[in-house]
């Protein structure tokens, strides 16, 4: 039997904490650009999640240039669909010392991030230098997504349940509860987790 979600198995982050998440994520990223002597020309938020992140880390890195795309898994023929791709764009370069932040909100298998990356590197070349974060990410799958130069995340979680409750408390990870960001709907959430044939 399907477990079935409920409001008690919902981590509601506060804004406090995303701030200390994108705090925790901005020092982690300006320590490597700085030992790297990287600069970041764009940034790429996969929509909805990555967005608000995206837009914080823009203001701290005064990066103006956004590239949004979106990807969204369909239920109906199980898989991950591209809504916006980057068919917007045009000759866009990338010099050898600039790269690509990728943001993201909750990392869950890497699936969607790895697809985003592979847009990235069919856009600007195979020797694009992409930087992937994520506010939260799954401990069993925080190291999923390849071909990037560097990652960070701030919070690890036992979304997937792949971890037993023994290993979670000796990791500092919740066991039970799925990440609801202050811009979510808990509601929506649910009814997303809840859907069948996932």
């Amino acid at each position: 039997m399907k477990y079935i979600y409920t409001e008690k198995d919902l981590d509601m982050i506060s804004w406090d904490r995303i701030n200390k998440f994108i705090n925790k994520i901005y020092k982690d990223v300006s320590n490597y650009l700085k030992e790297k002597e990287l600069t970041i020309r764009y940034i790429v938020p996969i929509l909805r999640g990555g967005g608000v992140p995206a837009i914080m880390l823009s203001h701290m890195f005064n990066v103006i240039d956004m590239l949004p795309i979106q990807l969204k898994y369909n239920n109906k023929i199980g898989k991950i669909e591209t809504k916006v791709g980057f068919d917007y764009l045009e000759n866009k370069i990338i010099k050898e010392n600039e790269c690509i932040l990728l943001v993201e909100g909750n990392h869950v298998t890497g699936k969607t991030a790895n697809i985003a990356v592979d847009m990235i590197r069919n856009k600007f070349g195979e020797n694009t230098k992409i930087i992937y974060v994520s506010l939260t990410r799954d401990y069993t799958y925080k190291d999923s997504v390849k071909n990037v130069c560097f990652t960070t995340w701030a919070m690890t979680t036992n979304e997937t349940k792949e971890l037993q409750e023994k290993e979670c408390k000796k990791l500092g990870i919740n066991y039970n509860l799925v990440s609801v960001y202050p811009w979510e709907s808990p509601e929506e959430e649910l009814k997303e987790l809840n859907k069948e044939g996932e």
